[in-house]
């Protein structure tokens, strides 16, 4: 997942260059990068809106989206790709743990209903 942090972007929180954090642009940098190591099918997005207050300067929050997705198609990705970046890879993997999952219980039975509690105290 590329998250908009600054410091996960462009290794810098505050002060680059008279700028205040991250940019836009290099957030796409970020998902560039991302896609040339991974391959498209494994990139996705995650905000982080509630994790920092030291976001990417115009991605403050989800209506910044058509921005990036402007950026994006700016260096020449197709809609199929934007679509799996800003969430259509994340669905997919959703559904294959949903499948496994499935897969699993049918195996196994019923998901396990232990607790920490229900295998009391630890040997010492």
């Amino acid at each position: 997942m590329v998250t908009f942090v600054s410091i996960f972007v462009a290794g810098h929180f505050w002060w680059r260059g008279g700028k205040v954090g991250a940019t836009l642009h290099e957030v796409a940098d970020h998902i560039d990068h991302v896609r040339d190591v991974a391959g498209i099918d494994h990139v996705g997005i995650g905000g982080d809106f509630d994790g920092t207050d030291k976001l990417t300067r115009g991605l403050t929050d989800v209506s910044c989206y058509p921005h990036l997705t402007a950026e994006l198609l700016s260096r020449g990705y197709t809609d199929e790709e934007i679509g799996k970046v800003l969430g259509m890879n994340v669905i997919r993997v959703l559904r294959s743990c949903e499948q496994v999952a499935h897969r699993l219980q049918s195996v196994e039975g019923s998901p396990s209903l232990a607790s920490e509690a229900s295998f009391g105290e630890p040997e010492k």
